[in-house]
């Protein structure tokens, strides 16, 4: 017989093990084992969902890299996340990766929760936005250790690894989270930067609610019914004893940029010996105007007058006297990005390294040598070395190597330009085994399409997966916006942009001259056409439903401007920002505004079936919306997911939101249904929204 005392015994043995026994597990998960030969199969929705990934979850020119180089040039490090759908977790761990690949990577840590990126919008402090806090380890000068932030237990700590792997450990003690760290110049502490005042802020806001809060620019109101601390919010710096996490030095503003980076730049390096360069707009006063490159050596001031300098600059370094630079990835020179390198005092003109459609991040110089991460259309992020003499590129560490053996389907850029001659581009993905001269149903992705083709801008659209299914997949690049370069201030860049929806109808046209050049080739079933959008992406699915013809389905991750209501339901100052771009007062005619953009103002004729699969901290403002299209009939759902935000960060749920989107459009597109069981009420749905649709008024 089992005592109760001896089952409690157990109990506590088996949830001690737990923790060791998730760890163990993602220490195998997130090291990826020699790849061995495998059969290939189609991508599917669950490999895009447990990809191994580090750094940001988009791709940047500029921005902190994803990477480190420890200060011997012999070893990188770099933090691994790989989402778990079972679990609905993450595997996160600090990897030390040998540039010579003279060895394996080692994790150095194992563990933590996933960090949230936070950022203050229109007064609102840290609001998340759903994607990842980019987190980097910082080495020590001695190259013995490692800094980096990790969450547990709702706090986010510096933890200081040994490089060899021996050992890991929390260091800060704050009651706040942690949001940077860095070593001083002798090694001897850490610095921390941290935002106790939101401890405060918070602390009055509960002092205010015993009388009830006073509605103003304080509330999110599209996720919270309080309001939050005001700003501003100062971010310190205080100096940390790493070996018992004692404060050493009282918290002081946090550092200012570099004194020596220059007023108004964007981008900036200096050199060991004083050298500057730095890219800033020739006119401050434009929006999103031309910048220039300008380097500083020896007192005297040089401006690149090359065309490779004139548009796009972004990561600067230097290597002795010589500059290198990364350019380009603009709708114009169809996102092509270009790595150079000039020396200022003895070249008119940098020289040209490579050009290439892949993205090249976070680009560093070891030895002779540049390393970058890189991430090609088929292959997810990876760390490649490249060779400055002669362009060749080889792969030090990839996090996915068995991806290699999967099927991906054709990709092809394409380029075009629109009747006004504004550029664009796409990459189009067709199914492996397309029968040639066959038309496909095609699905368009937005906004961005750089580097690895995952799932679009949010990554919620699978595109491998989508053309495993038979569809092509046009990828679009959005144009550049219409008032870049034209207009004096924010106020004035929105205004332009709203009047005659000119931002709307440019992005559109665009788009729509990219899927007729897909359809002018062959490609595509003109009659079966499906687009997607997230943000910026929704914005043009509206518009488009509204305004095209070419859509015959919809899937969207947010949603909408769907008329006066909507302009408050996020906070007071998104109101205020839309009608000072142009949009019509509440309570003021519209003058037909709403029924040229808005889905709601359009339901009594609309019959585009349309996917909303949202966050519970937005769907609020797509009810309006979606009450409008279901009374009149439009074919209509709705899903809404619990904790995500702007983007969704949730494994599951990613995986949810990939296998639903394939299903809608393979349903509304093609007429066909998965035959998974499980899948029986979804399709019950569907067909019920089918019939209400052909005997809609």
């Amino acid at each position: 017989m089992v005592t109760r005392g001896a089952a409690l015994m157990g109990l506590a043995a088996a949830l001690s093990a737990a923790p060791a026994l998730a760890q163990e597990r993602c220490r195998s998960d997130l090291l990826p084992t020699p790849s061995t030969a495998a059969r290939p199969r189609d991508v599917t929705a669950l490999d895009l969902a447990r990809l191994r990934d580090f750094g940001r979850q988009d791709v940047a020119l500029d921005g902190e890299p994803p990477f480190s180089v420890s200060p011997d040039r012999r070893l990188a490090a770099l933090v691994l996340r790989r989402g778990d759908p079972s679990s609905d977790g993450y595997c996160l761990g600090v990897a030390v990766v040998p540039l010579d690949r003279s060895a394996p990577p080692r994790l150095v840590d194992v563990g933590g929760e996933f960090i949230l990126n936070l950022y203050d919008l229109r007064g609102i402090p840290d609001l998340p936005i759903g994607n990842a806090e980019p987190v980097t380890p910082a080495w020590s000068p001695d190259g013995r250790r490692l800094a980096y932030l990790r969450r547990d237990g709702g706090l986010t700590r510096v933890w200081v690894a040994l490089a060899d792997g021996s050992a890991a450990r929390p260091v800060t003690k704050l009651a706040v989270d942690a949001r940077g760290v860095r070593w001083s110049a002798d090694g001897r502490s850490l610095i921390v930067r941290s935002r106790p005042g939101t401890i405060e802020g918070a602390a009055a806001v509960s002092a205010e609610e015993r009388s009830g809060f006073l509605y103003d620019r304080r509330f999110w109101t599209l996720s919270h019914s309080r309001p939050s601390p005001r700003l501003p919010i100062d971010e310190v710096e205080q100096r940390i004893d790493p070996a018992d996490g004692r404060v050493v030095a009282a918290a002081t503003a946090k550092a200012a940029a570099a004194a020596s980076r220059p007023d108004g730049a964007i981008a900036f390096a200096a050199s060991p010996s004083g050298a500057r360069a730095w890219t800033a707009p020739d006119d401050r006063n434009v929006e999103l105007g031309p910048a220039a490159l300008r380097v500083e050596i020896r007192g005297r001031t040089i401006i690149c007058r090359s065309r490779f300098c004139a548009d796009g600059v972004g990561l600067l370094w230097w290597k002795g006297d010589e500059l290198f630079f990364l350019q380009g990835g603009s709708p114009e020179n169809g996102g092509t990005t270009s790595l150079l390198r000039w020396r200022p005092e003895h070249a008119a003109e940098p020289s040209l390294i490579l050009s290439t459609a892949d993205a090249l991040i976070g680009c560093q110089p070891v030895g002779v040598s540049v390393v970058c991460a890189r991430e090609t259309a088929t292959q997810p992020r990876h760390l490649v070395s490249i060779d400055p003499g002669t362009a060749r590129i080889r792969t030090i560490f990839d996090p996915n190597p068995e991806f290699g053996a999967l099927t991906k389907g054709h990709v092809r850029r394409l380029r075009w330009r629109d009747s006004d001659g504004v550029a664009a581009y796409g990459d189009l993905v067709l199914p492996k085994r397309r029968l040639a001269g066959k038309r496909l149903p095609l699905i368009v992705v937005q906004y961005y399409s750089r580097g690895f083709l995952r799932g679009g801008t949010g990554d919620e659209y699978p595109i491998y997966p989508m053309a495993a299914r038979g569809f092509a997949v046009l990828s679009v690049n959005r144009p550049r916006f219409f008032a870049a370069g034209k207009a004096h201030g924010f106020e004035q860049f929105m205004r332009m942009s709203t009047a005659d929806f000119a931002e709307r109808r440019r992005v559109l046209k665009s788009l729509e001259t990219g899927v007729r050049k897909v359809i002018a080739g062959g490609w595509a079933d003109p009659r079966r056409i499906g687009i997607t959008g997230l943000s910026d992406g929704v914005a043009t699915v509206q518009f488009a439903l509204v305004n095209s013809n070419l859509f015959r389905a919809a899937a969207i991750s947010s949603c909408c401007d769907g008329g006066a209501s909507s302009m408050f339901a996020a906070d007071r100052g998104y109101g205020d920002l839309l009608m000072a771009a142009g949009f019509p007062r509440p309570g003021d005619p519209d003058h037909g505004f709403w029924s040229r953009y808005s889905l709601a103002a359009n339901a009594r004729w609309l019959r585009t079936p349309i996917l909303m699969q949202l966050s519970d901290d937005e769907f609020r403002l797509a009810l309006e919306t979606f009450v409008t299209l279901h009374v009149h009939r439009v074919p209509v759902e709705m899903y809404v997911f619990a904790g995500d935000y702007h983007q969704k960060w949730h494994p599951a749920h990613r995986l949810a939101v990939y296998e639903r989107a394939i299903d809608w459009f393979d349903f509304w597109l093609n007429g066909r249904a998965d035959g998974d069981p499980a899948k029986t009420a979804q399709y019950d749905r569907w067909r019920e929204l089918a019939r209400r649709q052909r005997t809609a008024g």
